[in-house]
């Protein structure tokens, strides 16, 4: 018997109830980032591509190569309990790259940042039941020329550093705009 790409075989579950059981986590940063990744991916109008995995980006656009990474102020701690803490961004450079397309790995010659744009995605609610209120979603988009000039070889960035170097959130409704300005 061949199997449907929604529904099991041998197993009395439907792929909803699997769904539910993956994603059950909403507090976990794992979760967290798949969402932020999914806002952006929405904001471009790419949001029926299905999602990657191990890609060395997160979104291909036609000019660019875009990288998401999301952070929040509540991060889970021990016993389920979510204690506040100061938000950053991982921003490291890697020598190594796995290109779904090619189906192998890349290497530079020396440590580098991969995309052409980084969108920092902040997540700032209370509460866990924020991650689906986009009002409470904030967005750094930055180039990497600009990653490079200004943090160097830092493998991640603060909020506070981002803000104290100028740089500015934007809104959800102009995540799109900003993103196609910054790979110009």
């Amino acid at each position: 018997m061949k199997a449907k790409l929604d529904e099991f075989i041998g197993l009395d579950r439907s792929l909803d109830e699997f769904r539910r059981w993956a994603l059950s986590d909403w507090k976990s940063p794992t979760t967290r980032a798949l969402l932020a990744e999914y806002y952006v991916r929405c904001a471009l109008g790419l949001d029926g591509e299905p999602a990657g995995d191990w890609e060395y980006v997160d979104i291909h656009l036609g000019n660019g190569k875009i990288e998401v990474k999301a952070s929040a102020y509540l991060q889970p701690a021990r016993g389920g309990d979510m204690k506040r803490t100061s938000p950053r961004f991982d921003i490291k450079e890697k020598e190594w790259a796995w290109s779904n397309e090619a189906w192998e790995w890349m290497r530079s010659e020396s440590p580098k940042r991969w995309a052409d744009c980084y969108v920092l995605c902040l997540e700032s609610a209370d509460a866990a039941s924020g991650l689906l209120d986009l009002s409470q979603w904030e967005f750094f988009v930055l180039s990497t020329p600009v990653i490079d000039r200004t943090f160097g070889r830092q493998k991640t960035v603060s909020v506070g550093r981002l803000l104290q170097e100028g740089f500015r959130p934007v809104a959800f409704g102009s995540l799109e705009s900003e993103i196609k300005r910054t790979l110009g």
